[in-house]
């Protein structure tokens, strides 16, 4: 079996969860015999073009994130005749309307969110006017377009039963199947480090908004509340891309530290006393919640933090949602040592039972052996 997958960027090294979810499909398809042929569709990145398309975006139907993600003459099509493939899988729906859906082999699309979702909670939090209405704008072209697509496709892939639910009420079910993100158990293992006491740590592309939002509510909101009973607290924010005003929160407060990219996560995340996921914006699943938990971290997070993944509050970790509430659950974990160990120890049982990556791609599987996508693939 021989396919075509239409991506962002090249997923080695996988640095970030967006990589990490291309990266492990595609060593499963191969270990599964699968010819994978991979077609980087970049982003326009001259900043004339997205200030033309910006523009433009007023006036079409397409959202513009989609539109600086869309190009007449990829060469994608010539490379469908020429190879013939038996999939053609389209890695998300920004890049969607490049799909040749003449060409032979069955289409796939696979999501790592709902990108409506996003665009909307963002425009729900956001305060300035103009950036409040063009968010919404997005939401509503998002809408239109992931109902089109979704129909049009073969067969979606959603990364969670929660987004399944979403994109069935528009597609049916029979077009749509779950495949969980996952965590390497071999690499994010327990490790024998020192835990600093009073230590925070979130990790991720911190320049992607939803992880800015999430970081600046955390300090404004939360950590001043904490601090008020545990004034040592330390805070690392471990990823790429720190904006303006990220680093400015290390300028302001010599108890945050910002890192920017790091080779290896897992130094920071093992010395930590308590992992945090405060996201007020996001949809998909949080793969640096699995990989915390599988490092038995004892984690807390926001609902939205941890949507669409199998886990139970006060079991597996705390879910906290308001500040007040947030900061409470922060400092019960810095003080309660058996607490940790026992959200970290429950934590790592469930990565094992249900988010390895080597078998949450198995819901595929009949699609390759047969190339029926009207056989229900779960399994």
């Amino acid at each position: 079996m021989k396919a075509i997958f239409i991506i962002r960027d090249n997923p080695e090294p996988p640095v970030n969860g967006y990589k990490k979810r291309n990266y492990y499909l595609l060593e499963y398809l191969k270990a599964k015999g699968v010819e994978v042929i991979p077609f980087i569709l970049e982003t326009q990145k001259s900043l004339w073009c997205k200030v033309v398309q910006f523009i433009l975006s007023f006036f079409l139907p397409i959202p513009f994130s989609v539109k600086i993600r869309t190009k007449a003459d990829s060469g994608l099509k010539e490379l469908c005749l020429k190879e013939t493939p038996d999939l053609i899988i389209c890695d998300g729906i920004h890049r969607s309307l490049n799909i040749p859906f003449k060409a032979k082999g069955i289409k796939i699309l696979y999501e790592h969110n709902i990108e409506s979702e996003i665009a909307g909670r963002y425009a729900r939090l956001e305060k300035n006017i103009f950036k409040k209405a063009f968010a919404y704008l997005e939401y509503f072209k998002f809408n239109l377009l992931q109902k089109k697509m979704w129909a049009k496709f073969d067969l979606c892939i959603a990364c969670s039963d929660l987004d399944k639910l979403v994109m069935e009420a528009v597609t049916g079910k029979n077009k749509v199947i779950t495949v969980n993100n996952g965590v390497d158990l071999e690499y994010f293992t327990p490790q024998a480090t020192q835990v600093e006491p009073d230590s925070l740590v979130y990790t991720g592309q911190i320049g992607w908004h939803p992880n800015e939002d999430a970081l600046l509510y955390f300090t404004k909101k939360i950590m001043p509340l904490i601090k008020k009973q545990v004034p040592d607290l330390k805070l690392w924010i471990v990823g790429d891309d720190p904006s303006a005003k990220i680093k400015a929160l290390a300028q302001k407060d010599s108890q945050i530290t910002i890192t920017g990219f790091v080779n290896d996560v897992r130094a920071y995340v093992a010395k930590a006393a308590v992992f945090i996921v405060p996201l007020r914006i996001g949809s998909g699943t949080r793969i640096k919640i699995l990989e915390a938990l599988s490092m038995k971290k004892a984690v807390i997070s926001t609902s939205v933090g941890c949507e669409g993944l199998e886990l139970k509050n006060n079991e597996h970790l705390l879910i906290r949602d308001n500040p007040q509430e947030f900061a409470q659950g922060v400092i019960d974990l810095l003080r309660d040592e058996n607490l940790r160990l026992r959200l970290g120890e429950n934590g790592r049982r469930l990565v094992e039972e249900k988010y390895n990556w080597r078998t949450v791609f198995k819901s595929i599987d009949k699609i390759i052996n047969s190339g029926d996508t009207k056989l229900n693939p779960r399994v």
